[in-house]
């Protein structure tokens, strides 16, 4: 019935449904979208009630859980549609990003998508995928949306990390998801924000990020991967390959030395 399922994890309520109203507003065909909020909720009798279904629209309390991780995977157990995007409370897409999305990709296989979020003139990093939005089978694959080890920082960066070595990333950077980020002032920065963001945060999410690089990372990997780097005659996927290399741990002077 449903054609695309957006997960929206918030720690705001009143914010998150001022949000999934732009969302259903700016989408072309909203019937064809359900949309799953997952709350950090304080209200027993919600928690007790738990899920709230009305028509398209399905809202879900949990006790509190930092960061948006836990609440994503939450969200994604209801999902019923073959693309599934993760709405934040400071995202905004454009007019008819529905209809923008379902023609960028084949929903039925293995995708991920990679927008645009309105930071690539602040955030140089040209690897990182933005906004998570992927197909329910390459969901099924992973068993999850965001890595479970993760609370919030950093899990974006493993989900890049993993959706480029496993060439699944379909690059659409003409399709504008705007990320309204404090860092770059576009928003102004709450405790949720300041909570999120502080350097003990940075430094777990970083250990867990390598931690699983780690476990992803073996000698086949590094012999596919370097092969796709020597191969690849398109600059910008060469470039992914060696960023794919270097995390994992290949000696950046050995990769440049081989071209």
């Amino acid at each position: 019935m449903y054609k695309i399922s957006c997960i929206h994890p918030t720690c705001r309520q009143e914010l998150a449904k001022k949000t999934r109203e732009k969302w259903l507003k700016l989408a072309k065909n909203s019937s064809q979208i359900e949309y799953i909020t997952c709350y950090d909720s304080f209200d027993q009798k919600k928690i007790k009630q738990k899920v709230l279904r009305n028509k398209n629209i399905t809202e879900i309390f949990e006790p509190y859980s930092f960061g948006i991780v836990k609440k994503c995977n939450l969200a994604a157990k209801y999902a019923r549609a073959n693309c599934i995007i993760v709405a934040t409370d400071d995202t905004i897409p454009e007019l008819n990003w529905d209809e923008k999305v379902l023609d960028a990709a084949n929903w039925s296989k293995e995708v991920v998508l990679n927008t645009s979020d309105g930071t690539e003139q602040t955030d140089k990093r040209l690897y990182m995928v933005k906004t998570v939005i992927l197909s329910k089978k390459r969901y099924k694959k992973l068993g999850y949306i965001l890595h479970p080890y993760f609370a919030h920082v950093f899990c974006d960066n493993f989900h890049t990390w993993i959706s480029h070595k496993d060439d699944v990333v379909i690059q659409r950077k003409d399709i504008m998801f705007e990320h309204l980020h404090p860092s770059i002032g576009k928003s102004e920065p709450d405790k949720f924000y300041i909570n999120a963001s502080t350097q003990e945060e940075y430094d777990k999410g970083s250990k867990i990020f390598y931690k699983l690089i780690k476990d992803n990372f073996n000698k086949t990997t590094e012999k596919k991967l370097f092969r796709r780097y020597k191969l690849q005659s398109d600059p910008f996927k060469r470039y992914i390959a060696a960023y794919l290399l270097i995390t994992g741990g290949y000696d950046k002077n050995k990769l440049l030395r081989s071209v």
